[in-house]
Order: C-alpha cells, then structure tokens, then sequence
C-alpha cells in the first residue's frame, strides 16, 4: 500500500499518567482511514529526527506513504515537552502511555510498532519492557541491554569519553532551549567544557567534572558516578536481568564498531533463547554515526554501506509482517562478513556451523610492543615460561584509537591502525604467523587472562587486531574488565595482591576473514583513555578519587594458568 497524499500534524499533545504533557508530529495518510500506528520517542528533538538522523533508520515521511501512522515525540523534558527529563528512568511508563495513546486515536487501527536508534533505541525497549497491551513489535537500533554494563560502564570501567561528551551534548540542548534557559554561568561552563575536550577530559575529580557537575546542569551525571556498581538504580533499568518478559516480535539493529554493538547481540541471544516471539538480527560494518562504505582502514565495498545495505527493506517486511499481517520471510540473522565484503544470512548466533577456536598467549617474557617476542599459539604452553611484565602508569594511559568509539571530540571510530599504540612498551603483542589460508571469525570474541597486579584494584584491556603484510595493525574488536568486578558487577571485591587471578574480557562479536599472508593478534594492557576512564588503581570510588598509584602488572601464560583468546572460526 502507497497513499499519495499524507497529512503532517504538528505538536499534537500526548499526556502522561502524572499530567505531565509530551508532544508529537504526526504523519499518517490524508484520507483518515484507520491505520496500523509506529511511534519513535526521542530526547533529541522531534523536529529533525522525523527525517531520519541517521541513515540506519526510516524516515517518518516515507512510513506514512506506506499506509501507516508515524508520531514523532519529544520525550519527558526535552524539546517541546513538559516535565523534567532523567536519562531512563521514566521511559517505560511514558512509553507504555504513548504507545497506547496513539492506539487509541480514530485514524489508528489498534497495532502499535515502536523503533529507533541509539537513545530512541533505549525508549524502545524500555517501552517493550512495560508491556503495552497494544504494542505488536519493536525495532530497536544501535542500541544497548544494560545501561550500567555497555552503555554508562562497560566490564566495570566507566565510558569516560562517550559519557562526558554525550552528558554535555544532552545538557546544552537543555540549557540552549527555549523557556528552559539556564543562567550565564552555567552556559558558560558548558561552553567552556565543549570547547575544550581535552581538559575536560583530563579534569579529576570526576564529581567535579566541568559542565556537568552543577546539580542545575546534570543532576543525573551524579547519580551515575555515584552507583558505579550494579545495584537497584540499574537493576530498574536492566533488559537482560529477565528477556522472557518480551512478548513481542524484534528486529534487532546493530554495526561491528558501535559502541552498543554488544548490547545488541546480547539483547537477540537473550529475546531468541528466553522468549517465545520471533527475534531478527542485523549486524553491519559500522559504527555508532558513520554509514558509509569507507570506515577507518578498510573499504567495505558498496553494499557496505546502510543505503545499500538493504536495512531499510527489512525494517519494510518486518513492520508489513506483524502490523497488517502480511506474510513474508525474514531470515533470523544477517550480517556483514568483514574481508570478503559481503552480506551472509544465519539461522543462529553465531552461525550453528563455528567452531570454538583458542589461541594460546606465549613468549620468553618480552612480548612488550610489537617489537617483542609474543606468540598466539593453537597449543598451550607446557611447563613453566616467564611472565611477560608491564608498567602500568595511569598518568601515562594508552590512548584509544579507533574501535568503538562514539564522540568525535575523543577519536574516530572504526578499524584504525594500531602502529603508534604497539610502539609502546606498556602494550603486549602477542601474534600468529602468516596465515596460509584465510580464516573467518564469526561470533563472539573473549580473553581470559591470567594476571598479577600489586595494586588493590587495576583494568585488563585487551583487542583483536588484523595484521596485513605490509606489518600495518588494523584493530578489529576490543574490550576491558575492572579487577574488583572479575566476579561480580554488583559485588566489587578488592584484589589480592600478587597473587594469579583469571580474568575474563569480553570484546564483543565480529564477523571478519582474515586473508591469507594475514596475521592475527591480541594487544593487552590496562588503559584505553578516554574510552575508558583510566584507573587509579587505589580501588576507591571513581567519583571523588584523586590520588593516583601505578601498578606492576604481570601476565602469565604458562601451564597453569593459560591465557587465551577464544574465536568462533567458520571452516571452508
């Protein structure tokens, strides 16, 4: 169905079970005949993100020329509505209310589709999460399962560059809106702190963060810091403490350098293993905000773009399939294979066919850049090797470059060239010989590291990286875990000084093909700043820390302790 004529609403009020008053637009078919609704709920401002802000996602126009009716919303707080905004913590209820809203109006025929990217993604799913009686699917994009670990912290360590810059950007849209001006002094602060991102960056205490810190800015950046573990702040947040509570059909969106890419997997893993609704999955080559074919080092090819990725295509069949019942095939997981530079389609994730796959970390003790001596090996270490050992210094953290990296004022994102980061001594290589024959991993990429420390608490980092032969690294996936919170995110546990522990480091998924003549390797350390704050090592609060200590750190690969990192290798 094609409608030639669509009717635009502006500012159509949608009111909340607490008085408060929302806003939307509204695109639906002139003719008034009763139609299937899709809602998006945005903190970003409706009026440019009816367009489509990112290519990822349809644009309202384009639905409603489909035969459906699209409201666009500005939530709680934001733009033109009412309320007080705090990232999160009121989407459910408020999008259980919308979603219902728009299921009762008289051009509406009682199905309700949800979608969006990013933040929208998280209204999304939170709105799922309430179980709207009148919501039949969702399409949440780019988006997170868990908004303490991967999305505000990520294996303990808290998202310094993604939460400053998204946390100031969120603030000056506030301060800079109409009729919700703050005074000159703050405006100043926030201009001051976006102006200069290095500083802002590097200021300590976090509490006192520039820009954010006065309660009349961001009275939620605190409440963030100051529950740096798992507790019931987060637990009221979390999708995936219970996934069989949607009851609803997904199509998950999500790209291999996002930074929420591993929330979205997760989200899919756990929909398709806990609930009894279909789930979809779509994973491209990109990151959080760039779409096109080129990101970093590597040239995707045309249908590695999303314009022509067939993204959209998807979203149509799926919204066609469960609000107007047409029916349609969808397979279960498509995704991107990296290197050969084409899209595959899968029953699960990963594919049922990949097979568990561990290279052993080893050397004589000097695996210290990409100068040293570390090997990842199929067979483990027999007996003992020498520890290889490294000078953790968090005044002198290991900047990031490129990986999943969302603010520009920190770095771009995607597969970028290592060189200059295994030129330090404070970063172990560890790397196979030349492959013979081009090896594809497809599915979820982890470390578990045996390591010494002899500071009460320290961070693991760890990345996959792409060797060409010409000796170019090109990162592929990475990932870190604060030492206190090994075992438990809720249960932070000092670390036993000098004595081994095990760690686990999840770097996500990927789906990528080492070519022939290629080299794979592991990086390892204790920083990526600012992605990741970099840590004291005291093991006290983050917030109000601001003494410093450095930390010896050993990493061992002998027999009893096997360091590895473990891949999902498709044969043939």
């Amino acid at each position: 169905m094609t409608v030639s004529r669509v009717l635009v609403e502006k500012n159509i009020p949608i009111p909340l079970r607490d008085g408060v008053v929302t806003y939307a637009d509204i695109f639906r078919p002139a003719d008034g005949s009763p139609v299937p609704g899709i809602i998006t709920r945005t903190p970003y401002d409706k009026e440019v993100f009816a367009a489509a802000a990112l290519p990822i996602m349809p644009a309202a126009l384009k639905l409603a020329e489909r035969g459906y009716a699209v409201a666009v919303q500005d939530v709680r707080g934001r733009f033109s509505s009412e309320g007080d905004f705090n990232p999160f913590v009121n989407e459910a209820d408020d999008g259980y209310d919308s979603v219902e809203w728009l299921a009762a109006q008289p051009w509406c025929d009682g199905g309700v589709g949800i979608y969006g990217p990013s933040y929208v993604g998280a209204t999304t799913l939170l709105a799922a999460k309430a179980n709207p009686p009148s919501l039949k699917c969702a399409i949440p994009i780019i988006t997170a399962d868990d908004y303490f670990d991967g999305w505000t912290y990520q294996g303990g360590a808290l998202q310094l560059g993604f939460t400053t810059f998204w946390g100031l950007g969120l603030a000056a849209a506030q301060a800079l809106g109409r009729e919700r001006g703050l005074d000159p002094e703050h405006l100043a602060a926030i201009s001051q702190a976006l102006l200069s991102p290095e500083e802002t960056i590097n200021s300590r205490p976090l509490a006192a963060m520039p820009g954010l810190s006065q309660p009349a800015i961001a009275p939620w950046y605190r409440d963030w810091l100051s529950h740096d573990k798992r507790d019931e702040y987060w637990e009221a947040l979390q999708h995936s403490d219970d996934y069989s509570r949607y009851e609803i059909p997904m199509f998950h969106v999500g790209g291999w350098f996002d930074i929420f890419g591993i929330g979205t997997v997760r989200n899919f893993c756990g929909m398709t293993a806990s609930s009894t609704s279909e789930q979809h999955l779509l994973l491209g080559p990109w990151s959080h905000s760039y779409y096109d074919r080129y990101l970093g080092e590597r040239d995707f090819g045309p249908t590695g773009s999303a314009a022509f990725s067939g993204a959209v295509a998807d979203y149509n069949r799926f919204l066609d399939k469960h609000l107007k019942g047409i029916d349609t095939d969808i397979p279960p997981v498509r995704y991107f294979l990296m290197g050969k530079n084409e899209w595959c389609e899968s029953e699960h994730w990963p594919p049922a066919e990949a097979q568990a796959t561990s290279l052993f970390l080893q050397s004589p003790g000097n695996a210290n850049s990409n100068r040293g001596d570390g090997v990842l090996s199929s067979s483990p270490a027999s007996g003992d090797q020498i520890p290889d050992r490294y000078f953790y210094d968090p005044l002198r953290p290991v900047p990031s470059e490129g990986g999943p990296i969302l603010q520009a004022n920190i770095g771009l994102p995607g597969p970028r060239d290592q060189s200059r980061i295994e030129a330090r001594d404070d970063v172990l290589c560890y790397t196979t010989e030349p492959l013979i024959e081009p090896l594809a991993v497809v599915g979820p990429v982890k470390v578990v590291l045996w390591a010494v420390t002899d500071a009460p608490d320290t961070d693991f980092t760890a990345k996959l990286v792409d060797v060409f032969p010409d000796g170019r690294p090109v990162s592929v996936c990475d990932g870190i875990i604060r030492a206190r919170f090994r075992d438990s995110f809720s249960e932070p546990s000092e670390v036993p000084a000098g004595e081994p522990i095990r760690y686990e480091i999840d770097l996500a998924s990927t789906a990528i093909v080492f070519a022939s003549g290629h080299c794979i390797r592991l990086e390892v350390s204790s920083s990526n700043f600012p992605r990741f704050d970099a840590n004291p090592n005291t093991g006290e609060q983050i917030a109000t820390e601001t003494e410093i200590w450095p930390a010896l750190q050993y990493i061992l690969h002998d027999e009893r302790h096997p360091s590895v990192i473990e891949l999902s290798v498709l044969s043939g």
